[in-house]
């Protein structure tokens, strides 16, 4: 039998325990963009409002899309969770049209770079050059469209759901952690340029009632709180650690054969 054999399982033991990953920590961050598309306004941009997603009473649809400035973590984070957060300000009125309906929200991975703008009021006001709108990626641009308009689940955004939850009263919502969301972020730290952030979709569009106003960034006050993004990650150890740890080891065990020689 090996004699080496032994101290270098332990040595793989001390690297996993002591290791990998050698430090943990969570990035919290409000959304750095966010806009809104509004299917009865086509031409019309929400960036300067509050979010509006799902199908109001009169039978038109919304999509919300927002993004997060993952920046500050540190190269190579490996990511082990996310969390985003959301919050209902306001849903369709109980006593029209049959009232609130509600539904299933996923948040769809974007595949498109979009732009915020900075349309205000209710509805959004008239798109600038470049706004992203209900019919264009990016308003008054050539041959810069979504696939159709409202963008199209499987071109523009991901062809499945990173995350869904129910959405029903006013209140905060949470889409908890899921391989998809944290492949997601992964992907978006290893790749920044791909971070598009997320669409925010009810499964329900064609059902009236399912539109549900969520707080943005620019929402007024009230300790109402802006989309948030939670990453808990960890860091790799890095290699000057990895070779001390092995430099040791291989040290110890060179001084137990040596003095096992010299007992015999």
């Amino acid at each position: 039998m090996n004699p080496i054999l032994p101290p270098l399982v332990r040595l793989c033991l001390v690297m996993g325990l002591l290791g990998m990953p050698a430090m943990g920590a969570t990035f919290v961050a409000t959304a750095a963009a966010d806009t809104s598309i509004y299917q009865n306004h086509p031409d019309y941009n929400l960036g300067g409002t509050t979010l509006v997603s799902g199908t109001n009473q009169q039978f038109s649809n919304s999509r919300a899309l927002f993004s997060f400035d993952l920046s500050a973590v540190p190269a190579g984070a490996i990511v082990t969770s996310v969390q985003v957060s959301l919050y209902v300000t306001r849903r369709p009125d109980p006593d029209q049209h049959g009232g609130p309906v509600n539904s299933d929200f996923s948040l769809y991975r974007a595949l498109q770079s979009w732009t915020e703008g900075t349309g205000s009021a209710v509805t959004g006001s008239p798109a600038s050059t470049g706004d992203t709108t209900w019919n264009n990626l990016h308003y008054n641009t050539t041959g810069d469209n979504w696939a159709t308009p409202g963008g199209q689940i499987g071109t523009d955004f991901a062809s499945v759901p990173s995350a869904t939850t129910s959405v029903g009263d006013v209140g905060l919502y949470l889409w908890g952690s899921s391989p998809d969301l944290v492949a997601d972020v992964q992907s978006w730290l290893d790749s920044p340029s791909t971070n598009n952030g997320f669409a925010l979709i009810s499964e329900s569009e064609n059902v009236a009632g399912t539109a549900r106003r969520f707080a943005s960034a620019e929402q007024p006050g009230g300790g109402i709180p802006a989309p948030t993004l939670s990453v808990t990650y960890e860091m790799a150890p890095e290699p000057d650690r990895l070779l001390l740890l092995f430099i040791g080891a291989a040290a110890a065990t060179f001084r137990r054969r040596t003095s096992r020689r010299l007992n015999e």
